[in-house]
C-alpha cells in the first residue's frame, strides 16, 4: 500500500497538477496584462474607472499594475476550484466548463460599458478581460485531468 501517492487518479487530482495548472494560467493572464497596460500607457490611451458605483460626482482612479495584477491572478484559483467541482459530478465537466468559463467572460465585460472610458479604454479594458479569461481557461483545461 502506498500512502501519499501522487500519481492522477478517477479519485482526485494531485494538488500539484491544480497549483501548476493555476500558476501557469495566472502567471500568462498577469505577464499578458501588464503588456497591454504597458501599451496603452505608451498610447496615451486613458483608463481611468470609478471606484465606487458609477454615477455623478463617483470617484475616478486609474489603473495600475497591482490592480492588474490582482484582478488577473485572483480568478485562477476560483476557476480550478469550479473546473475540479464540475469534473467531479460530471463526465462531461470539462465542456461544462469551458461555457461556464465563456459566460462568466461575456458578464465581466458589462461593467466596462459603466466606466467613463474612452472607446480605446473600453477596448483595453475588454482584451485584457480576455487575456485573463482564456489564459485561465486554457491552463486548466490543458492542464488537469477530467473524470473518466
Amino acid at each position: 500500500m502506498t500512502v501519499g501517492s501522487t500519481s492522477s487518479t478517477k479519485a482526485g487530482t494531485p494538488f500539484g497538477e491544480i497549483a501548476r495548472a493555476v500558476a501557469r494560467g495566472a502567471g500568462i493572464a498577469v505577464v499578458g496584462n501588464l503588456a497591454l497596460l504597458l501599451i496603452a500607457n505608451v498610447l496615451n490611451v486613458s483608463l481611468n474607472v470609478f471606484v465606487g458605483p458609477p454615477g455623478p460626482g463617483a470617484q475616478t482612479t486609474t489603473i495600475g499594475p497591482l490592480p492588474v495584477i490582482a484582478f488577473s491572478a485572483l480568478p485562477a484559483p476560483v476557476g480550478a476550484l469550479v473546473y475540479w467541482l464540475l469534473t467531479r459530478v460530471s463526465p462531461k465537466g470539462q465542456q461544462i466548463f469551458i461555457i461556464v468559463a465563456g459566460v462568466v467572460f461575456l458578464l465581466s465585460l458589462l461593467p466596462i460599458f459603466a466606466q467613463p472610458l474612452t472607446s480605446a479604454g473600453m477596448l483595453v479594458l475588454a482584451l485584457m478581460h480576455l487575456v485573463a479569461a482564456a489564459a485561465i481557461t486554457w491552463s486548466l483545461v490543458s492542464g488537469m485531468p477530467q473524470r473518466a
